[in-house]
């Protein structure tokens, strides 16, 4: 095991499952060159090149957009949307396509892609790169909504989003991306999308919650 960031873990999910599977896909605005705004992809263009790291105009919409239409054609785009009060733009590419796709051929299409990007304060910025949108999507049927609590369940939710057949939206909180470090293993690690994990059994109470609000204030 190694001792990552959250910022660390999320590369090293990313660069792992692009050195497995020629079929997925890293496109966004500035994940290439400059490595995405919060340096998630750092070093992949440089690994990976410009076919498989494509730095996108800055049309949300687009980037969606093109991200659907290679899932259908059997690719597995992960794409990044820089901070999540951008993505009312795409929100209809999610909403009226991509979660339907499925249903609306009767299963001959899915959509295997997941669109990453960062959420909520911490950081002091402006208001558009400060929203918590989460909810948007964890009401869209057929969507899956997935938010780690820090960079082992990160890398492992990662992994899996990536694997999984139909589209995930990934949140990432910016107020763990380099909060602290934790030990993260070396060797393949996934956790199941849509299960509860327990951090302290008690008989009294029952506490729900996710993300960086798993971590103490």
């Amino acid at each position: 095991m190694a001792k990552m960031t959250m910022v660390q873990a999320l590369n090293m999910a990313l660069q792992q499952e692009m050195e497995k599977d020629d079929s997925v896909i890293v496109l966004g605005e500035d994940v290439g060159l400059d490595g995405g705004v919060f340096r998630v992809t750092d070093g992949l263009f440089e690994k990976f090149g410009e076919k498989r790291v494509v730095d996108t105009p800055l049309a949300e919409s687009g980037i969606v957009g093109m991200s659907i239409g290679m899932a259908v054609y059997g690719l597995k785009p992960v794409c990044e949307i820089q901070f999540s009060g951008f993505s009312y733009h795409n929100f209809h590419q999610i909403e009226n396509h991509a979660s339907r796709l499925r249903w609306r051929s009767q299963g001959r299409f899915h959509v295997p892609m997941v669109l990453r990007t960062p959420y909520s304060g911490g950081v002091r910025a402006l208001e558009h790169h400060s929203e918590s949108r989460e909810a948007f999507y964890a009401h869209i049927p057929g969507i899956k909504t997935v938010i780690p609590s820090g960079p082992r369940t990160a890398r492992a939710l990662l992994v899996s989003a990536i694997r999984d057949p139909d589209p995930v939206i990934f949140y990432e909180s910016k107020a763990l991306y380099r909060a602290f470090r934790e030990e993260v293993p070396e060797n393949e690690e996934t956790m199941p999308i849509g299960k509860s994990m327990i951090v302290r059994e008690g008989k009294d109470l029952t506490m729900i919650s996710y993300g960086a609000m798993m971590r103490p204030t």
